[in-house]
């Protein structure tokens, strides 16, 4: 009887378990449009950005992404800055099992437009079919994934040999929604992010999140001069950002220092939390007990970051041209306000590398993210 029990209870435990992780690509998951299979949502830009350079930065997007690889052909269809308009043919592979001895996987071939809206990027997949080896035609979502054919009649569960395509077809719709998203705004270091559904005259809004890196961000009370910015504890620097290029400034709000360095992560000395950069020794420095700022900015503001680094003369100037914001943190070091996460630091010491290569270790102060 205690055996039967504990069957039981397992039994249900795997259920309810089964269920939870099922939920996402229950009914409703999959929108519909006149009977068509269409995935739409609008990412808005956090920051300040004309419909002109946000057209400009989706074209660089869809040019550097959709490329042929292999036997993938993925193109740009169509590009209009009139219309602020980009159309793209995307086929990628969704692979459902791989051993040894078995690669099950179905081609799936789509077209992805995007438009550009009141600082907004609206984003639209439709068109969805799969070239599969079971099959000698090809297989379109609606016969594929939809709630008619991809769950059962109580709309609880999924259908076996339809789920693996409406599950997989899910998860590969909102990553792509999740990489425009990073792209124009970085990595939300509130834990998740939350993009609202297009207005369809036929389809109910609906708000999808989904989950981004790092999971959960204590919040702190944020100084007045960092005003919308949370301060964050210092374990909540992503990973990903290891190695990639950020701006170090430094000096004062008045006439402060710009240069662009590598990320090398964050390392303890002498009990005190240390985070780690490196750049070409140059006459752009930072003084022992100096306190500076190293901060991370999303593509949109790349080509400025650039120029301001390698420019020379007065750097709060140029700022202003390039439409930048100067801030004074806490400690006085000045950053840049369209920065997405801020590391305020107080030099402590460096490590000269090969050539003219150095390493400035900095007592991490502050870490700020919006």
């Amino acid at each position: 009887m205690e055996k039967y029990l504990l069957f039981t209870l397992f039994t249900l435990v795997s259920l309810i378990i089964s269920a939870q992780d099922n939920s996402k690509y229950l009914k409703g998951a999959v929108p519909e449009v006149n009977g068509k299979v269409v995935f739409s949502k609008s990412i808005p830009v956090k920051n300040s950005i004309s419909d002109e350079q946000l057209y400009s930065l989706m074209a660089k997007w869809a040019k550097d992404r959709y490329t042929e690889k292999g036997d993938l052909k993925n193109r740009v269809l169509l590009s209009d800055p009139d219309t602020k308009s980009i159309a793209c043919g995307g086929e990628e592979y969704l692979e459902f099992k791989r051993s040894a001895l078995v690669l099950d996987r179905a081609k799936m071939i789509y077209q992805l437009i995007l438009e550009i809206k009141s600082g907004a990027c609206d984003v639209t997949m439709r068109g969805i079919r799969y070239d599969y080896s079971d099959s000698k035609k090809m297989l379109p979502a609606e016969e594929m994934i939809t709630d008619e054919y991809a769950l059962n009649k109580k709309g609880d569960k999924l259908n076996r040999y339809y789920d693996k395509f409406r599950e997989h077809t899910i998860d590969s719709v909102y990553s792509i929604f999740k990489s425009i998203d990073v792209y124009l705004n970085g990595i939300n270091t509130t834990g998740a992010a939350t993009v609202q559904s297009l207005p369809a005259k036929q389809q109910q809004e609906e708000t999808t999140t989904y989950a981004m890196e790092p999971e959960s961000v204590p919040e702190i009370a944020v100084a007045n001069s960092m005003s919308g910015f949370k301060k964050v504890t210092a374990d909540k620097i992503p990973a990903s950002i290891l190695n990639k290029d950020a701006l170090i400034v430094t000096g004062t709000i008045e006439k402060p220092v710009a240069f662009t360095a590598s990320w090398g992560g964050t390392t303890t000395l002498l009990d005190k939390l240390m985070g780690l950069t490196t750049a070409q020794q140059s006459g752009q420095t930072i003084a022992n007990s100096q306190t500076y700022t190293i901060s991370f900015y999303t593509e949109m503001y790349s080509d400025a970051i650039k120029e301001l680094a390698a420019a020379k003369g007065d750097v709060k100037e140029m700022m202003k041209k390039a439409g930048l914001t100067p801030v004074a943190t806490p400690s006085g070091a000045p950053v840049l306000g369209e920065a997405w996460m801020i590391i305020e630091c107080r030099k402590a010491g460096e490590m000269p590398l090969s050539g003219a290569t150095i390493t400035d270790l900095g007592e991490i102060l502050n870490v700020w993210a919006k």
